[in-house]
């Protein structure tokens, strides 16, 4: 039997979705504020005066059941006399009085009466914009009720009605507008907003088709994760994996990247990889030079090829000029010791772009990049080269199939699901390995629930690998005491 649906689980689904749009939900609140406190400012303030009429019935005599059946019947003429009291007549005689420039309807809407339960009291209440005006208009509604009175109850006979009202307390000019109530206004403003901003936020996860966890990408590439880099508010920046700077959120996150290349690649048999995405902005190009540089730091010899000779920005980041690299020496003007420089202290090397040619995907495919590629397999233990995206231009599908394997970038929360699709589609169709995804500019929230899986998982390695080393240690000392 299925456990139901309640509000906590509904709860817990709304919670995480309030929290990634919080930024909407904040601003649809203060402008739904914003908007109740100017309409509030714009009313014009409205004063209620009262006052309260004391409806009694007389008995002859000083018999009880008759004061009983007297007082029985004050009450059911309260209940009759709080609709009188706006009868057009009651009103007209006001108008009258006070000179109004109403109509009666007009001011019977302003009027209205409250009546207590098992009482014989009657309240008398009329708003007006002006406090003194509303006590005037309540005094003459409730002396000319009085008047009427006499009128309605008259008997056949002539005798006096039983019946008789009086004012118990007459009406004080009202010092606190009734309307508008800036404080009630607020409150329901704020909750208008919140509301709004929930259901916008609802739509705008709707329609919002782009990558935000893990499980999505790796659904759509068919790839593994090979780590998620945090956001770094200067995203152009290089995370410095070196000596000096060994620490740090995305130095660790690209050390997990490597690593994980590792484990991909037991056998050292991958070589050349290239780095790509499937639209610009995904910060393939810092990644690309993050990577190369941790991989330098495990002490291998690593080669940076910036390949990208549309919009070359790889060679830049590392600050190494790009006057002459790929393209000198692929048409023949360069050799190839000549352009390659040497990073720091560090063994990376840098192969810059080169001037920019007018046909990048044709000097790119040809033999020559082939020929050079195979040379540089033989010089370095890893060759990380950095292309255009997928999706505008062809160039980083001839690569990735001249390459060992390519690993693609996805920006969080930019890059569109389909987007991702149409991209590894076409590196498949090329026949081009995808080794794996990386998940680039995270917020903070994704970054942590990542490491904490990282954490769990090297704990748990680190577990197995003492565990076995143990029981290794055992079966040795059961054999020297064997022999």
């Amino acid at each position: 039997m299925k456990p139901e649906r309640g509000p906590a689980l509904e709860l817990r689904s709304i919670l995480p979705l309030l929290r990634e749009r919080w930024k909407s939900v904040v601003a649809t609140v203060l402008a739904a504020i914003a908007v109740g406190m100017v309409l509030t400012a714009r009313q014009t303030p409205w004063y209620e005066a009262r006052t309260t009429l004391f409806v009694s019935a007389w008995a002859d005599g000083g018999d009880a059941a008759k004061a009983y059946q007297a007082d029985l019947l004050s009450q059911q003429k309260v209940k009759s006399y709080s609709v009188i009291v706006r009868d057009k007549r009651v009103m007209r005689s006001v108008i009258d009085k006070l000179d109004l420039a109403v109509t009666p309807d007009a001011l019977a809407a302003r009027v209205s009466t409250d009546t207590l339960e098992d009482t014989v009291l009657l309240t008398i209440r009329v708003t007006d914009t002006s406090p003194q005006q509303a006590q005037r208009i309540t005094d003459a509604v409730a002396d000319e009720f009085i008047r009427l009175v006499p009128t309605l109850e008259a008997t056949p006979d002539g005798s006096p009605s039983p019946v008789h009202v009086s004012v118990v307390s007459p009406a004080d000019p009202p010092g606190v507008p009734v309307s508008p109530r800036p404080l009630r206004n607020l409150a329901l403003a704020t909750l208008a907003g919140l509301l709004a901003g929930a259901a916008l936020a609802t739509v705008r996860h709707a329609m919002d088709t782009s990558i935000k966890t893990t499980e999505q990408a790796e659904e759509i590439t068919g790839t593994s994760l090979l780590g998620v880099i945090p956001r770094n508010p200067d995203q152009t920046g290089i995370a410095a994996v070196t000596e000096e700077d060994s620490s740090g959120r995305q130095v660790e996150a690209y050390r997990q990247v490597q690593t994980s290349m590792q484990f991909m690649d037991a056998d050292q048999r991958t070589k050349v990889v290239v780095v790509t995405s499937s639209v610009p902005a995904e910060g393939k190009s810092v990644t690309s030079c993050n990577l190369a540089l941790s991989i330098a730091e495990s002490g291998r010899s690593v080669l940076l090829i910036d390949a990208d000779l549309r919009r070359p920005q790889a060679a830049g980041y590392l600050g190494v000029p790009s006057g002459a690299g790929l393209t000198s020496v692929l048409i023949g003007q360069a050799e190839l010791d000549d352009v390659i420089q040497p990073w720091g202290d560090t063994s990376l090397s840098v192969l810059a772009s080169g001037p920019v040619p007018p046909n990048p995907s044709k000097l790119i495919g040809s033999n020559h990049m082939r020929r050079l590629l195979d040379e540089l397999r033989s010089r370095y233990d890893m060759v990380i080269i950095d292309t255009p995206p997928v999706l505008p231009v062809a160039d980083a599908i001839v690569l990735s199939a001249l390459s060992d394997g390519a690993i693609f970038v996805v920006r969080h929360g930019h890059t569109r699901r389909d987007q991702v699709g149409k991209a590894t589609a076409a590196l498949r169709r090329a026949e081009v390995d995808v080794l794996g995804f990386i998940l680039n500019m995270t917020p903070r929230r994704t970054e942590d629930a990542y490491n904490y899986y990282d954490a769990y998982s090297a704990g748990h390695a680190a577990t197995s690998v003492g565990t076995l080393a143990g029981r290794l240690t055992g079966l040795r000392e059961k054999i020297a005491i064997r022999l």
